[in-house]
């Protein structure tokens, strides 16, 4: 009787006890790579809250609620630009090839990283392009943009819809990428995660 119960207590044990796979440096992403990653991360998530919160700020000429979204509109082009390295870079450098996974999934987490992507173009430019077409001027952190479009209230209200919906579609897609990264942590335990960490590649 003693030695089953060692027994079970020694499988428990196995069972219970994991360590996520190694990750060797070949297998992570590259650290420019890894910084865009959670640089643009930071700044998108911060760009939620902050473009929810300054809608609630009285609409004034010149005051608090234009200081607001022009800061909201120099974030969103700061990302654009970051985007657009980070396409280069990832041009340059493809990302590691993924672990062992079943077809779906590997399917899932292709069209989640193409929506990302192409939303995190789209929604700044949309966001702009809207503030181009409202008549007010664009500033850049405090630097007046150069001014070429024209005073077009749809061409705004269709940008400026296009921004709304683009933020929605992000929002999901943000989602779905964390549920699949804590998937591949606390489930799979592939690996996969360790691959865009903050530690010494």
């Amino acid at each position: 009787m003693y030695a089953e119960f060692a027994a079970l207590r020694q499988y428990y044990m196995t069972c219970s006890h994991w360590e996520p796979m190694s990750t060797s440096p070949a297998d992570r992403y590259s650290r420019t790579a890894i910084a865009l990653h959670w640089l643009i991360a930071v700044m998108v998530i911060l760009q939620f809250g902050w473009g929810w919160w300054m809608q609630d700020i009285p609409k004034q000429p010149v005051g608090p609620r234009v200081d607001a979204f022009n800061l909201h509109k120099s974030v969103g082009l700061t990302i654009l630009a970051l985007m657009c390295v980070r396409l280069a870079w990832n041009w340059r450098h493809p990302a590691p090839p993924l672990p062992p996974m079943p077809r779906w999934q590997r399917t899932l987490a292709h069209a989640t990283h193409v929506t990302l992507y192409a939303v995190l173009f789209v929604m700044p430019v949309a966001g702009y392009l809207g503030s181009v077409f409202s008549g007010f001027p664009v500033k850049y952190f405090g630097i007046t943009l150069p001014a070429w479009g024209w005073k077009d209230p749809a061409l705004k209200d269709f940008m400026s819809a296009a921004h709304y919906v683009a933020s929605w579609i992000l929002a999901g897609a943000v989602l779905l990428h964390i549920a699949g990264a804590l998937k591949h942590a606390l489930v799979a335990r592939d690996g996969l995660v360790a691959r865009m960490g903050l530690g010494r590649g």
